[in-house]
């Protein structure tokens, strides 16, 4: 792994008068999606219940890459509550879950050089809490399945669990479907991805300071194990494939920092480590989160569709821009994809990296017992100290540890000569 700052890799973004406006008045922010189109930047706001909708530009030559965020608009709703993830279903359509409601799908109005301020309602709610599926939905990831058929996955933060729908974008936004995808071994799921190919899924497992990778197949289910596990991130957060589906990059809300790590022959399965970790932000902006270790580091991150550009977003530092090909060059090239030429040598792989997953969510499973039990033994002591016979007693323990105190004071207590 290396460990480096971001290489000369950050790109100045152009910004006029009336979008800095905007981005000075971003707070917490926890996600950022490019549109299909790439002319749109939408940014979730926690803490002022907004959307930030930017148009921006991107444009490569060989003098370099050169972002500039030409207007936009921000949204407000009765139904943003706590607006903690996005993505684009289309161009003009954004689907956020939100943390504190429900999930709310919008149609975003048409930016302006100066940004406007609207009010807005959404199209289609689906609620959360109760009987539903949904339990403080956290984060979504939206796939293209056929041409008018979407796949929804959605991170229920404290449900603990992913929920997948499929959406039918023609019929005026019909649900065909809702389930339960992932729940085993999930504490706080923070971020979720779908691969390019949609052949994997990467969960963000915020508790566990750990990724999951699921092998996108038919048998998927929530009392499915993980196929691989990545490792060396304090609490992770947003996800992004790389368009080729050879790299993934995790934002470490815990950390100043971005995470790479790189698929090998055997897929994404086994436990590995980062190829390479690159701090995309200043210690001092870092530190801004008020010493919560969770919450200053790089929350929301995205790739645009031109393989361009890295966005990353976070409470110290709303909007940051970074220039993918230079990342990656950074990242060190292992040894070539091999070719297995034998059909044991491939099932020996495969046990082992099987073997890896294994050790890990043993590992995962003795740490939340001792969690259960820490809890377990909390709730204990606090039904204790609530209860009758504790307030009654309360006088006597201090009379109590007074005469101890007092008797240490002039040397009088067990085992002494009290002669």
């Amino acid at each position: 792994m290396r460990d480096l700052t971001d290489g000369g890799a950050a790109i100045a973004c152009t910004v006029p008068p009336g979008v800095s406006d905007v981005i000075a008045g971003l707070g917490r922010s926890e996600d950022v999606r490019f549109s299909p189109d790439n002319h749109r930047l939408a940014v979730a706001d926690f803490i002022r219940n907004r959307i930030a909708v930017f148009d921006i530009d991107i444009t490569t030559s060989t003098a370099g890459t050169r972002v500039a965020l030409t207007g936009g608009v921000e949204l407000s709703s009765p139904a943003l509550r706590m607006p903690h993830g996005l993505d684009f279903i289309d161009d003009e359509t954004l689907i956020v879950a939100n943390r504190g409601g429900d999930v709310a799908i919008f149609t975003v109005p048409a930016g302006e050089v100066v940004p406007r301020s609207l009010d807005v309602l959404p199209i289609q709610t689906w609620p959360a809490g109760g009987t539903s599926l949904l339990t403080s939905p956290g984060a979504v990831s939206v796939t293209k399945v056929e041409r008018d058929l979407r796949e929804i996955l959605i991170c229920n933060n404290f449900g603990q669990s992913v929920t997948r729908h499929l959406l039918d974008v023609r019929a005026v936004g019909v649900v065909r479907s809702s389930e339960v995808l992932l729940r085993k071994w999930l504490d706080v799921p923070d971020g979720v991805e779908v691969s390019p190919d949609r052949q994997w899924i990467a969960i963000s497992n915020h508790h566990a300071h750990s990724v999951l990778l699921y092998e996108n197949a038919p048998s998927l289910d929530e009392h499915a194990d993980p196929d691989g596990i990545l490792r060396h991130v304090r609490f992770p957060h947003g996800l992004c494939f790389s368009p080729d589906g050879g790299f993934l990059f995790v934002a470490d809300a815990g950390a100043p920092c971005v995470h790479i790590y790189a698929r090998d022959d055997a897929g994404w399965r086994g436990v590995r480590h980062p190829a390479a970790t690159i701090r995309v932000m200043a210690d001092s902006l870092f530190q801004r989160a008020d010493g919560n270790s969770e919450e200053g580091g790089p929350k929301g991150l995205d790739i645009d569709a031109g393989s361009n550009v890295l966005v990353v977003v976070s409470e110290g530092q709303p909007l940051a821009f970074f220039d993918l090909p230079a990342l990656l060059h950074h990242v060190p090239v292992g040894d070539p994809v091999r070719t297995w030429s034998h059909p044991a040598s491939e099932r020996a792989q495969r046990e082992q990296r099987a073997q890896q997953v294994r050790c890990e969510l043993s590992i995962l499973e003795q740490s939340n017992l001792i969690k259960t039990r820490a809890r377990e033994a909390t709730a204990l002591v606090e039904k204790l100290r609530s209860s009758r016979s504790w307030r009654m007693t309360a006088p006597l323990r201090r009379v109590n540890s007074a005469l101890q105190m007092l008797c240490a004071a002039v040397g009088i207590g067990p085992g002494r000569d009290q002669a």
